[in-house]
């Protein structure tokens, strides 16, 4: 999958970060589709190490729109506007995600 690089950094980042200065601890399930929009790809991500029975959220995106996100090349919130990414779940949990994306899309 072309966004695989892209999960592979944000474990990485999630490993050396300092526990004590986390800010979100939620699990989301993110559900990546194909350019048709079929399911190629399920998977949990941790952020900051948090325990939850299931997913706080989940979001569904095309592998191509998240490997966009994740190397800078379009936001979030650009994809989320073209309704090119679904999101479900407890809305807070998703705002706290959606904002570390913002901040880090302006490095």
């Amino acid at each position: 999958m072309k966004s695989d690089e892209i999960i592979e950094k944000i474990r990485s980042k999630l490993k050396e970060s300092d526990p004590a200065r986390r800010t979100v601890v939620n699990t989301f399930q993110f559900n990546f589709t194909d350019a048709d929009g079929k399911l190629i790809k399920s998977m949990a991500l941790d952020i900051y190490e948090g325990s939850a029975p299931g997913a706080d959220g989940q979001v569904t995106i095309s592998d191509e729109d998240f490997y966009l996100v994740g190397t800078k090349q379009k936001t979030f919130q650009e994809i989320l506007q073209q309704e090119k990414a679904k999101i479900d779940g407890d809305e807070e949990a998703i705002n706290k995600m959606l904002e570390k994306f913002r901040i880090n899309s302006q490095n």
